[in-house]
């Protein structure tokens, strides 16, 4: 006889208020009106939470901070740490509520502008920029990854109220790094673009094989838009402080691909102008990432699985399903903070097969 398995599970929910980062108190909610984390893989800032709660007069709204967790057998995962940004206080029958709306800590980036024209010097550091405006803002848990570039010229290129969040993702951008991020510990993380591939998988889902792989539901959606796609991308980088013009192009023909050279018959090119890069090379892996992402962006899916800890911004992720299995960029993902709510997720597919 066949033993059948059997996932046990104790899930509990928790929202820690932090102050100066460490445990402080905790909230109260109703429990018809759970909480909710999201993330947007395409959003400035790419992690919000909201939710109702409990008055409790000893929380400074205005700086402490909230740090939703989720439990599984008795282990607790942080789901990121949120700052407060709008509050709105009821009082009912039950008692004094707050309604909050939250985001990650990029928040304070947004919320501080330049002053005055920034000066950057030709030959500085491009992490190194970004990581002292990251100190400005008073944030000092960063990881970055090393990088050898430098700015080429000097740089003046942002008018007085700029916020730091547009020039750090502008710097980052000129290097081919993924836009600024928090990962669920609120450190601030400056990663390279990495093409997703079977090398560097996430997480892993599965419809039949749940002993190694998370089980998905079957119930899914997906969408396809290529219309119009283009398949040929021309980056060009001038300005006056450069000897010359730099020009890189990226040509789409992947035979497996359905907006490729090779399958539609015809090119449609879409020039992107640059302002600035660190280097030709970084210009052509520059364009070469626009080609790729526009080559994952035809299919976009959604899917629900249980709720779990360990998601970041832009995660690959793997799902063996009967219709649309494959290797997807995650893009999005929501969890509400109530047992037994399944956790959704959006995603783009990675890798043409």
């Amino acid at each position: 006889m066949r033993r059948r398995l059997t996932l046990i599970r104790d899930v509990r929910y928790a929202v820690n208020v932090l102050r100066n980062g460490a445990h402080y108190a905790s909230l109260r909610w109703k429990r018809d009106s759970a909480p909710n984390v999201y993330t947007d893989k395409n959003a400035k800032i790419k992690s919000s939470f909201a939710g109702t709660f409990l008055y409790d007069p000893n929380i400074n709204y205005l700086s402490d901070e909230l740090q939703p967790t989720i439990s599984i057998n008795g282990v607790e995962n942080s789901l990121g740490i949120f700052r407060i940004t709008t509050y709105k206080e009821t009082t009912e029958e039950d008692g004094r509520w707050v309604a909050i709306e939250a985001y990650d800590r990029s928040w304070k980036l947004s919320t501080i502008k330049t002053e005055s024209i920034k000066h950057f010097s030709a030959g500085s550091s491009y992490i190194t920029i970004v990581r002292q405006m990251l100190t400005e803002a008073g944030i000092s848990l960063v990881i970055a990854t090393p990088s050898e570039a430098t700015l080429q010229t000097d740089r003046e290129d942002w008018q007085i109220g700029t916020d730091y969040l547009t020039i750090c993702n502008a710097l980052l951008d000129e290097i081919n790094y993924d836009p600024l991020w928090f990962d669920a510990n609120g450190v601030a993380r400056l990663t390279p673009h990495e093409t997703p591939s079977a090398s560097n998988i996430d997480h892993q889902y599965s419809t039949t094989d749940i002993r190694f792989r998370a089980p998905v539901g079957l119930s899914a959606s997906q969408e396809n838009d290529f219309f119009d796609a283009p398949n040929v991308f021309v980056a060009i980088c001038s300005n006056p402080d450069l000897d010359a013009p730099m020009v890189a192009r990226a040509e789409n023909d992947n035979p497996s691909s359905p907006i490729s050279t090779f399958k539609r018959g015809q090119k449609i090119t879409k020039v992107v102008k640059v302002d600035n890069i660190a280097s030709q090379s970084a210009l052509q892996a520059y364009v070469e990432n626009i080609r790729n992402q526009s080559m994952l962006g035809t299919k976009t899916i959604t899917f629900q699985s249980l709720a779990e800890p360990g998601h970041g911004i832009g995660d690959v992720i793997a799902i063996d399903h009967p219709t649309f299995g494959g290797i997807y960029e995650e893009t999005g993902w929501y969890i509400e903070l109530k047992e037994g709510s399944m956790m959704k997720h959006t995603a783009k597919r990675a890798v043409i097969a």
